[in-house]
């Protein structure tokens, strides 16, 4: 049934017009009284208007008109009938029975609009009672929304409050650890990498010589004003050199380099930095002189203690580090031959021959020694004391000190022919043994102090002693060295003085080129400052002995451009300076980075520099090779040009450089 009911309601239209074509045909065809039958089309028409509207009962009753005026008009006659009194009575019967079908029909219909107006108006009372819900409800929902933002804004301020109490105890927290750890070591320990091991690492040990002596005639006030001065001078350079201050001893330093982040040129940075600790004292119009020791090993690095932890290194070396210390003379840095071999080509040393005294298990000799001492302070003149200390120093063996006691006393009496051989005698003695005897250690070691570092522009198998002598007064005169900040970059990969060569060797070609004046400022200033940015390179690609992955590649060529973005931080503003450094590394038929530029998009500044970079790479020492023969590096660049690496006047102007 729901589905025949469905189907009728569906199909209404249709079937409505079907019914009044078969009605009309059936009437006008069938029936004899038609008249009578006109009453039965009300019944369509009116469930036409109820079901389909205005519209469509009319077209329905239009139709309907024109069907039997179309049958009045074609039979007249069956319209018109002779009336009988059956015909009379028939009419009556039929047109009464489509009157109460009529009403019956309008009835229903009538009842069924009144349920649906019923429905309607409860639809309307539930509706206006919903309307009045929603407004109370919206009403409820404003006021808890207003409530809602206060609390929700003063939870916020609450939250805030805690956050920055929070910040505020993260920093102090930080602060604390930071002023008591390493950086790096902080950071490790957060993410739990730090770890317990045996690593090779350079140890550095300072001291301040008679600081006790000083700090007791002053103020303790004063003491550490100078003191905390010193200090933090101190570790600008430490931490310039990537070292981890392990611990403040009064007024002595440990400092480990290689640790906790393994550095693979730790002797070298500790080396060079044990040298700008020294230039700082000299410079910096201090009362006092420093000692620094440095050895080199493999001690066990990590974190000891239980709550009160502290990141150290235990082993023979640290020993060894703090015993050269007390070796060294004020206001040197001297260094093991553990050191000195990872350091030999980039610094001057002498060998040093020491012998302390203070060893000998004669407690009649120290005695000796010091009443000798104490009269010779108070007598600093006397040739006699002089001389007995220097003849007590060679009987115990104690070269150093009994040829600067011989010296001495010889400058007073040069006529003295027992001082004069006994003096020989200690001087030859020291050029046959020049070993350190060092406290717990079997063998005598080899100590060695640091005189500085090399000059690279005074290596005749890179540069012609001509083209330096022609250059060299000329370049330091226009533009100073910045050093400073030069030298911890170029010692995380063992490349020191490379910008320096390179900046000389730059200049010297824009020269010859005869660029303008500004023009060769410009070159010259970006040969030192080029590989500024070499800071972000992961020090273990900068010294890896293999091929590089091409994402570690990718890592390597960044640093021309970084080189720019550390320079406008430090304030230059040259933008032909920049464009020479970002482009310093690319190559004329364009496979170089971080452009791939080609030809003429180089700047002329960028391919001197390049030529001059490669010249002096091929030619220096790095971890991961040899240098080569300054020849035999020419004649590869030259074939490098040939392929469209190189600018060929760059080239022919190095070349006529270097015969000279």
């Amino acid at each position: 049934m729901d589905a025949l009911k469905n189907y009728l309601i569906k199909n209404f239209e249709q079937l409505f017009v079907l019914l009044i074509l078969v009605s009309v045909a059936g009437i006008n065809y069938l029936i004899p009284y038609k008249l009578a039958f006109l009453n039965f089309y009300f019944i369509p028409i009116l469930l036409g208007a109820y079901y389909l509207g205005v519209r469509r009962a009319l077209l329905g009753g239009i139709l309907c008109t024109l069907i039997v005026g179309l049958y009045a008009y074609l039979s007249p006659a069956s319209f018109m009938p002779a009336f009988s009194h059956l015909d009379l009575w028939m009419n009556i019967l039929a047109w009464s029975s489509f009157l109460i079908l009529t009403g019956a029909v309008v009835g229903q219909l009538t009842s069924r609009l009144k349920t649906e107006v019923d429905q309607v108006r409860e639809l309307n009372r539930n509706l206006e009672d919903s309307q009045a819900k929603i407004v109370a409800a919206d009403r409820e929902l404003r006021d808890h929304a207003e409530n809602l933002e206060q609390k929700v804004q003063e939870r916020t301020e609450s939250l805030e409050k805690s956050k920055l109490a929070v910040e505020e105890l993260k920093k102090k927290v930080e602060d604390a650890l930071y002023s008591t750890m390493d950086a790096s070591v902080v950071k490790l320990i957060i993410e739990k990498r730090l770890r317990t091991e045996k690593r090779k690492v350079s140890i550095l040990f300072s001291d301040l010589k008679d600081f006790t002596k000083f700090s007791e005639e002053r103020r303790p006030e004063l003491v550490i004003t100078d003191l905390n001065r010193l200090l933090e001078e101190m570790e600008d350079v430490l931490l310039d050199y990537r070292a981890h201050i392990d611990k403040y001893m009064g007024d002595g330093i440990m400092v480990e380099f290689g640790a906790p982040i393994d550095y693979q040129r730790h002797a070298l940075m500790g080396t060079i930095a044990g040298l700008k600790m020294q230039e700082r004292i000299t410079n910096g119009d201090y009362p006092w002189k420093m000692r620094i020791g440095i050895s080199t090993g493999e001690p066990i690095i990590g974190l000891i203690g239980n709550r009160r932890q502290t990141y150290t290194a235990i082993g023979d070396v640290v020993n060894l580090a703090s015993r050269i210390q007390e070796l060294c003379d004020p206001g040197m840095v001297t260094i093991d031959s553990a050191t000195y071999e990872e350091v030999d080509r980039f610094v001057e040393v002498r060998r040093k021959t020491v012998f302390a005294h203070s060893e000998s298990e004669d407690p009649e000799f120290v005695k000796e020694v010091a009443e000798y001492s104490k009269q010779l302070e108070e007598k600093p003149d006397d040739v006699d004391l002089m001389k007995k200390i220097g003849f007590l120093f060679l009987k115990g063996d104690y070269l150093v000190q009994a040829h600067e006691h011989l010296g001495q006393a010889l400058q007073v009496d040069p006529k003295d022919d027992k001082v004069k051989l006994a003096y020989a005698e200690t001087t030859l003695k020291m050029n046959q043994m020049d070993a350190v005897s060092i406290r717990g250690k079997k063998d005598r070691l080899y100590l060695y102090e640091v005189l500085g570092l090399k000059k690279p522009l005074e290596d005749r198998e890179k540069i012609p002693q001509k083209l330096h002598d022609q250059y060299q007064e000329e370049v330091d005169k226009l533009l100073a060295y910045p050093e400073d900040i030069l030298l911890p970059v170029e010692a995380l990969d063992g490349s020191i003085g490379h910008s320096r060569v390179v900046g000389f060797l730059s200049y010297a070609v824009a020269d010859t080129i005869d660029l303008s004046d500004q023009e060769k400022l410009d070159i010259l200033q970006a040969g030192y400052l080029a590989d500024l940015g070499k800071v972000i390179v992961p020090h273990h690609l900068l010294n890896r002995a293999g091929s590089l992955s091409k994402e570690e590649f990718e890592e390597v060529t960044k640093h021309s451009r970084e080189s720019v973005r550390v320079l406008r931080q430090m304030g230059y503003q040259n933008k032909a300076l920049f464009e020479i450094i970002e482009a310093s590394h690319e190559s004329l038929h364009g496979s170089g980075y971080p452009l791939g530029l080609a030809g003429d998009q180089v700047p002329m500044g960028a391919r001197i520099l390049a030529v001059a970079d490669t010249y002096d790479a091929l030619t220096s020492w790095r971890p991961y090779r040899d240098r080569w023969d300054h020849r035999a590096a020419f004649a590869e660049m030259q074939r490098d040009a040939k392929k469209g690496k190189f600018d060929p006047q760059v080239m022919e102007t190095m070349g006529k450089l270097l015969e000279m």
